[in-house]
C-alpha cells in the first residue's frame, strides 16, 4: 500500500496498520525536506516524485491511503491519483468502534484509534476522524473533513465538506456546520456555522470581521 504523505499523521497511520500491512507500506511525498522524516519513516521506502509514484501503482499495488491531514491537500492527492488508476483505500483502527452501516462509510477514510462512529451516521469520502473523536447517531459529516482528536459531534448535527473541527470541540445536536467552516479546539457550537466562517469559544462566535 502506498501512503500519500511521509510526517506526522503519516506515522499515525501507520500504527493503525497490521504487521503484515506495515511490512509492504511504501510512502510518497515529494515536497517535505528528507530530514523531517520521523525515525520510524526512514524504516521505509519513501517516494520522491509523482512519476515514481505512479510506477508504484501500476507495477507492484493499486492502492492507497491518505497519511495527511489538511482536507484540501487530502482532496487534491486523492483526486489526482485516483485518476491515474489509484485506489483510495480507507485505514480503520482495530480500536475504533464503527458501527454505522458499511453503505454510509464511504472510500478513503482514516478512523484512527478509539474512535466512536454510532450507528446511523454517514461520513463522506476521505474523512478523518482522528484519535478519542466520537461521532454520534445520525450525524453527517462532509467529504474531507478533518475531525481533530477529542472533537465530539452530536446526535443528527451536520457538516458541509471540508470542515476542521478543533480537539476537545463539541458540536451541539441538530446543529449545522457549512462547508469549510473552522471550529477552534475546545469550542461549544451551540448554534448554526455559516460556510468558511471561523468559530471559537464556549459557546463558540465568529471571529471573522
Amino acid at each position: 500500500m502506498l501512503i500519500l504523505g511521509a510526517n506526522g499523521h503519516a506515522v499515525e497511520i501507520l500504527q493503525c496498520l497490521s504487521a503484515e500491512q506495515r511490512e509492504k507500506v511504501v510512502f510518497f511525498d515529494d515536497v517535505s525536506p528528507a530530514e523531517t522524516f520521523g525515525d520510524i519513516i526512514k524504516r521505509y521506502l519513501v517516494l520522491r516524485s509523482f512519476e515514481d509514484a505512479l510506477a508504484y501503482l501500476s507495477s507492484t499495488d493499486k492502492n492507497f491511503a491518505l497519511g495527511l491531514g489538511n482536507p484540501y491537500l487530502r482532496s487534491r492527492l486523492a483526486t489526482k491519483f485516483r485518476a491515474c488508476g489509484g485506489n483510495l483505500t480507507s485505514i480503520v483502527a482495530d480500536t475504533s468502534v464503527v458501527d454505522a452501516p458499511r453503505k454510509h462509510l464511504a472510500r478513503g477514510l482514516n478512523i484512527m484509534h478509539h474512535t466512536l462512529v454510532a450507528p446511523g451516521a454517514i461520513l463522506g469520502e476521505g474523512v478523518l476522524v482522528n484519535a478519542g473523536a466520537s461521532i454520534h447517531h445520525d450525524v453527517k459529516v462532509g467529504d474531507y473533513c478533518e475531525i481533530s482528536p477529542g472533537a465530539r459531534l452530536l446526535g443528527r448535527c451536520q457538516l458541509g465538506r471540508y470542515c476542521q473541527i478543533g480537539s476537545s470541540a463539541v458540536v451541539l445536536p441538530d446543529v449545522i456546520v457549512g462547508e469549510g467552516a473552522v471550529v477552534g479546539a475546545g469550542a461549544v457550537v451551540t448554534k448554526n456555522v455559516v460556510a468558511g466562517e471561523i468559530v471559537i469559544g464556549i459557546p463558540a462566535r465568529s471571529i471573522m470581521k
